[in-house]
């Protein structure tokens, strides 16, 4: 599987760039505990960027016989890196969308979709808009509407400017939702 992940890929100079990183800090990336990482870190960067060679299109049958009701799927979990400094986030985010004539997306496809999403560079901000255009793309909804809520940005901890627990929460609407502020507070 990693040999699926590396090719095409010149993993030799990415492990050249973590020693030089390594040594850029004031390590040796001779000494025993980071011998091998030069080796590790270019196969998990890709995993974690496995996003970009990934279709965020569900290749799922969407289900005509749905009803017109409102679908929710909550509390999906992702993990993304920010764009501005290569730096992990982690939270969960809520995705609503009103059917179309009753076409529904099956819902374990939404986790599919927010996960391959997750897993490129790119801010809060733009995970949040990227998923719902994702969503109405697929299933040409009347209406989508996303939540995402992050913590643990570790850019700010990092810089120290978050030093107690706290969430980012960002929204995206398309459609029926995104001019109508009632039906997005709910």
């Amino acid at each position: 599987e990693l040999q699926e992940v590396a090719e095409g890929r010149d993993l030799a100079s990415m492990e050249q760039a973590v020693q030089q990183l390594l040594v850029g800090v004031g390590e040796d990336p001779a000494r025993e505990g980071l011998i091998d990482t030069p080796r590790r870190w270019p196969k998990a960067w890709l995993d974690m960027t496995r996003g970009y060679r990934q279709s965020a299109k569900s290749g799922a049958p969407i289900v005509a016989a749905g009803s017109d009701g409102l679908v929710i799927v909550r509390d999906i979990t992702f993990a993304a890196l920010s764009e501005a400094t290569l730096l992990p986030f982690h939270g969960r985010c809520h995705i609503a969308y009103v059917p179309r004539r009753g076409v529904v997306l099956g819902l374990s496809k939404l986790a599919r979709v927010t996960k391959c999403l997750a897993a490129r560079l790119q801010t809060q901000q733009q995970f949040t808009q990227r998923l719902v255009a994702a969503v109405q793309e697929e299933v040409h909804a009347l209406g989508v509407a996303a939540v995402v809520q992050a913590s643990a940005h570790m850019c700010m901890v990092a810089r120290g400017v978050e030093k107690h627990a706290s969430t980012t929460l960002t929204t995206a609407a398309r459609g029926a939702w995104a001019a109508d502020a009632v039906a997005r507070a709910e």
